[in-house]
């Protein structure tokens, strides 16, 4: 049995309640018994610094951003630039202080648990976790990236929820489930996605793409699962196959993935099995944990819910998992009228196939300039998409953008589907996966 802690940073007794309030409120005692799990809390610091060392530079929510109109707000908060206070190089100093703060708060968080002062380490990584949230899901849509959600999701569960071990493992596994949810496609089931690329599929070529991307598809929906069995034989099966898999994945999207995915999966299932198999737990302590788990299907199954294919007009796409959803090909083209007779053109075209071309985004920098630009008239525009090297449909065909609201959650009329009249207006060329 653990010892009563020491607080020795707590002399009166209200102090003290108040640490074994903490102590109590996030199940601390889990960590400190589990190696497993203050290992997957350093796993998880890894990934975070990493994650975050990429938005260093980034000028997406900083105030030269909201100047310019080059940033995104969520759908579901579109005002979101009016609460940047920060200001990046060249323009200022403010972002790289408090990055700074933030670096020094991940180094406090490794010497923490370094000394093994798990509740120091604990409170470090909430913060953490809050500045990064704060960032990701309210100050700018520009940065989501599902390598975030993954660490994000995961530190939470083991920082918060009881059961941390147990939901850690099953939430990693729903995130292969959940995965596989936007790979039941043509662009997957028949590898379009990668035969579409001027490159083709790496290592295995065109003709394997279709048996490869459904295997991935089988082993996501199925084989993910096995990491649970207490067979040895199809554990080490299911290990091997995701282990492969990832450094598979590391040739397209490089170490971010593999860094916070493989180590996770490592760390998880690899580590101990056997000393750490934990049943499934049904208690009241457990009820936070499970509807965290119906969280993550809700959020996913939101753009499912909504009409249209969710990879052509990309309603809802981000709320959940999304990485290689489709092979992206855009125009946009807009022709701005001003009240003294003139006209301005822009058109943008998508550079390679990791560019989602969202709809919402080039609505959101167009709706921005109708609001600022008082001499704007109004907006003529046009949106064709390809997706997986098929046909360019014209899901937007519009003389006036700037009358022109979007909803979060529901279909948006305006945004023309196949079925109810996006006509075809070109054929897409192979494209590349990344200049």
């Amino acid at each position: 049995m653990p010892t009563e802690p020491r607080f020795r940073f707590f002399s009166s007794p209200f102090e003290r309640t108040l640490a074994r309030g903490y102590r109590r409120l996030f199940s601390l005692g889990e960590i400190e018994e589990s190696v497993l799990l203050q290992i997957a809390l350093g796993a998880l610091l890894l990934s975070f610094f990493i994650g975050l060392s990429r938005w260093f530079y980034s000028e997406s929510f900083s105030i030269s951003a909201y100047l310019d109109n080059t940033y995104t707000c969520w759908p579901y908060f579109q005002t979101c630039g009016e609460w940047y206070f920060l200001q990046s190089l060249p323009f200022g100093y403010s972002q790289n202080i408090v990055f700074m703060a933030v670096f020094a708060l991940m180094a406090l968080a490794a010497y923490s648990m370094y000394r093994k002062r798990w509740a120091h380490a604990h409170a470090i990584m909430l913060a953490l976790w809050t500045f990064k949230v704060t960032i990701l899901f309210v100050l700018t849509q520009q940065l989501a990236a599902n390598y975030d959600y993954y660490d994000t999701a995961l530190l939470f569960v083991v920082l918060v929820l009881p059961h941390k071990l147990f939901f850690a493992r099953l939430t990693f596994v729903l995130f292969y489930f959940l995965a596989a949810t936007i790979k039941i496609h043509e662009g997957w089931v028949l590898g379009s996605y990668f035969t579409s690329l001027a490159t083709g599929l790496p290592i295995f070529g065109n003709s394997l793409a279709p048996i490869v991307t459904n295997l991935v598809i089988v082993m996501q929906v199925v084989g993910s699962w096995l990491l649970f069995s207490t067979r040895p034989s199809l554990r080490y099966v299911a290990l091997g196959y995701f282990i492969l898999f990832h450094l598979y994945s590391g040739v397209l999207v490089g170490f971010r993935y593999p860094t916070v995915a493989l180590v996770m999966l490592l760390v998880l299932f690899g580590i101990k099995w056997k000393e750490t198999h934990v049943a499934v737990p049904l208690d009241r302590r457990s009820l936070a944990g499970w509807c965290f788990v119906a969280i993550l299907f809700v959020l996913q199954f939101i753009p499912i819910s909504i009409p249209g294919d969710q990879k052509l007009t990309l309603e809802g796409n981000y709320y959940g998992l999304f990485m290689f959803e489709a092979n992206h090909q855009c125009v946009s083209r807009t022709v701005a009228h001003y009240d003294d007779g003139t006209s301005y053109e822009k058109v943008k075209q998508s550079a390679d196939a990791k560019w989602r071309c969202d709809v919402y985004e080039y609505w959101f920098a167009i709706s921005n300039h109708c609001a600022r630009d008082a001499k704007t008239k109004r907006i003529e525009w046009t949106f064709d998409h390809s997706i997986n090297g098929g046909p360019f449909y014209r899901i937007v065909d519009t003389q006036n953008a700037c009358e022109l609201s979007y909803r979060p959650f529901v279909h948006n009329e305006w945004i023309r589907l196949p079925e109810n009249g996006a006509e075809i207006v070109g054929y897409a060329l192979e494209n590349f996966y990344e200049r």
